[in-house]
């Protein structure tokens, strides 16, 4: 069971300096809104692929903006105690971010993830099925991520080729060899991606048929020229056929300044399995109970894969959920002996799990005692 034992704070959004030691591995943390409750699950997302729950760049973490933030975290992750840490730090080129492991300087982020793995829900989710695919997009590969930790490489190796290309065609769209060079790496990756949204997709919708749940099952698909080729033909052929297309757009893409195929064009798709209600086309409440479906699979996913519970960071699970179904969740959760850390502006609609959580009031960054 990964158990957060400690979290530190440093000059990170609204607070000067915290340090924390869960008493419970359930957390329910209240306070007004800006009281610092998304900020601190916030600063344990940033041990996940990418930019963290919110997408923040580097310079609006810091306090008031300062560019001197730090967050370390002690997790127990079965039978080892590790500790984690981020930080920013100021280099030739601008601000980047460092990363510790045991104290002892981390050379890449991807390879956290092989340690930890952290799945969240945010009130902004509530619109992912009637916003734009690249939310959609971004939120199943961090599905993805949580059981397959390598997806984050094949994701910013295809982006680094992809980048390349676009710049390529067009400063030196002459330079063939080099094209067909970043075309085959693209195809490369992007048969990679591809595959794995499609297994994971897979594995999603046959956990919600079997699993018993007070939220809909759900069917997951993708909407995806490679995702479609990848469950007809093999690896290498799909790799063909995606290098070819790529070939044959060149002209196209260089007047548009941008690469118009492969998996970061793609979208995906959620229904009810047994009502075949699309999400987008959902009520809010529907949408809601649907997303944390989805992410309840997700969490016996990769309890099967990885042989531990995700770290679960729910901000404001229960707006939009009907009574029983606010119940069911709080009745549910506990049973994943996880850390799992709640927020809300009252504590009354947790009071099912008051005898197992701890719970905290936040009010500008601090600790309410």
């Amino acid at each position: 069971m990964p158990r957060l034992l400690k979290l530190t704070l440093t000059l990170f959004r609204n607070y000067r300096h915290l340090t924390w030691q869960p008493e419970n591995a359930l957390t329910v943390l209240t306070g007004e809104n800006g009281s610092g409750k998304t900020n601190l699950l916030e600063s344990l997302s940033l041990f996940a692929p990418g930019r963290g729950l919110r997408r923040a760049s580097l310079s609006q973490l810091g306090h008031n903006e300062t560019s001197g933030w730090g967050v370390a975290a002690r997790f127990q992750l079965n039978d080892e105690i590790i500790d984690l840490g981020t930080a920013i730090s100021e280099t030739g080129r601008g601000q980047r971010r460092n990363f510790l492991l045991n104290g002892k300087p981390f050379p890449k982020k991807e390879g956290v993830e092989d340690l930890l793995s952290v799945i969240w829900i945010t009130p902004q989710m509530d619109r992912l099925f009637s916003e734009n695919a690249s939310g959609r997009r971004r939120f199943f590969d961090r599905l993805v991520m949580t059981v397959l930790p390598g997806h984050a490489r094949e994701l910013a190796a295809y982006e680094r080729a992809m980048t390349q290309r676009n710049k390529l065609l067009l400063t030196r769209p002459t330079e063939t060899s080099w094209l067909s060079g970043l075309e085959s790496t693209m195809a490369r990756h992007g048969v990679a991606i591809s595959a794995a949204r499609n297994e994971i997709a897979y594995y999603l919708s046959s956990f919600a048929q079997t699993h018993k749940s007070a939220f809909p099952a759900s069917h997951v698909t993708f909407d995806c020229d490679l995702s479609e080729q990848i469950q007809k033909k093999p690896a290498l052929t799909v790799e063909d056929w995606f290098k070819e297309k790529l070939n044959l757009s060149r002209s196209e893409d260089r007047q548009r300044g941008r690469t118009s195929i492969g998996p970061h064009r793609s979208d995906f798709m959620l229904s009810d399995w047994k009502t075949g209600l699309p999400a987008h086309t959902a009520s809010t409440g529907q949408q809601k109970a649907m997303l944390l479906g989805l992410t309840l699979a997700q969490t016996a996913l990769v309890r099967e894969y990885r042989k531990a519970s995700p770290l679960l960071l729910l901000d404001e699970p229960l707006v939009h959920l009907d009574h029983y179904k606010r119940e069911a969740l709080l009745e549910y959760l506990p049973s994943l002996q996880t850390t799992i850390l709640f927020t809300g502006t009252d504590s009354a609609p947790f009071e099912k799990i008051s005898d197992m959580a701890r719970f905290i009031t936040l009010k500008n960054g601090s600790f309410q005692v």
